[in-house]
């Protein structure tokens, strides 16, 4: 893809002001101070990106809960709900979000922090006991593209949960087999998916494997082609009411070294230089799940209601209020 044709950063959905308490939130590494009340002087490399993007997917846990747990069930992914969501009022109380919350509210705090970065939609495979397979589907994934001062492209995505990459992944290294959780590798490689009729273009496809003597199989595919927020409006109404995020209720929190499977709100965790990921916790249905590094096991099986919601409390720290709580009487995925 040739270079941008607009040298100038786009700007932000935010304010400098809340793109501060953004970066105050994530709990940066100590090295990084300098720049938070300054955030158009953050660093534009490769290990500025990868810090950033660890510190936005362990502090904003992925989850679907506006999907089952409000009186709409349809997301809002204007920016500025987003920020009021994600952060909360005066940052507290914060919750997490979907692809497509979380994707564009990081992609306005890139903008903000001085990165060339546009969207792109994405095409992902069905799950059969969460291994993908079959075709590829109409777009219900986001994911972000963000050109560095050096040239290198990446792909930077932080919203497609348990299943996603924990670093910045190269668009220039096709192939490349990069480090993810325990003996998880995951790369970009450059091909056609089946249902192409024509020669042009290749498109990049996200593949995994859960160790280095296993083969490779693909999650979804995506072209280096620019989308807008109108276009994710249109794909919103059918992601959150009849794509997986309808029939499953899914939370999704990355941890950090030293952070337990129980959410915590210390902030007197140790923060190197470099930000590693160990593990994830997750809210599937009706259990606690976890990983860290390994297998995944179930650690907690909820019955009721009232079960899941003292376990979005214990586990990632969200607290529904009474009317969203309401939302999922009579929804199919309430339990009893």
């Amino acid at each position: 893809m040739d270079a941008s044709r607009d040298t100038a950063v786009e700007a932000s959905a935010y304010s400098t002001d809340q793109i501060i308490a953004w970066l105050k939130h994530i709990r940066l590494p100590n090295s990084y101070t300098a720049y938070i009340d300054d955030p158009g002087s953050f660093p534009k490399t490769y290990e500025s990106l990868q810090t950033v993007m660890r510190c936005q997917i362990s502090r904003f846990p992925y989850e679907n809960l506006s999907v089952h747990y409000s009186p709409t069930h349809i997301v809002d992914i204007r920016p500025e709900v987003l920020y009021e969501k994600l952060m909360g009022h005066n940052g507290a109380k914060g919750r997490g979000g979907y692809c497509m919350e979380l994707s564009i509210f990081f992609h306005h705090m890139l903008r903000g922090l001085g990165f060339h970065v546009y969207m792109t939609a994405v095409r992902i495979r069905p799950r059969t006991d969460g291994v993908p397979g079959g075709e590829y589907g109409g777009f219900t994934h986001i994911n972000n593209i963000v050109h560095l001062p050096s040239g290198k492209r990446f792909s930077v995505d932080v919203g497609f949960g348990g299943d996603g990459p924990i670093s910045p992944l190269p668009l220039d290294e096709p192939g490349r087999a990069i480090p993810n959780i325990g003996r998880q590798e995951v790369r970009l490689i450059q091909d056609y998916i089946p249902r192409q009729r024509f020669p042009e273009p290749k498109l990049w496809i996200y593949q995994y494997r859960n160790g280095p003597e296993q083969e490779w199989n693909s999650f979804y595919s995506f072209a280096e082609m620019e989308f807008f927020q109108d276009d994710f409006e249109v794909m919103n109404w059918f992601t959150s009411a009849k794509s997986l995020h309808r029939w499953t209720v899914l939370v999704v929190r990355f941890l950090r070294m030293a952070e337990d499977v129980l959410f915590s709100a210390r902030s007197d965790l140790p923060l190197d230089q470099d930000i590693t990921i160990t593990g994830k916790v997750m809210l599937v249905d009706n259990a606690i799940k976890v990983n860290l590094g390994g297998k995944t096991r179930v650690v907690h099986t909820l019955s009721s209601e009232k079960d899941r919601r003292q376990a979005l409390k214990d586990y990632f720290g969200i607290s529904l209020t009474d009317e969203e709580a309401r939302g999922i009487i009579g929804w199919d995925q309430a339990l009893s």
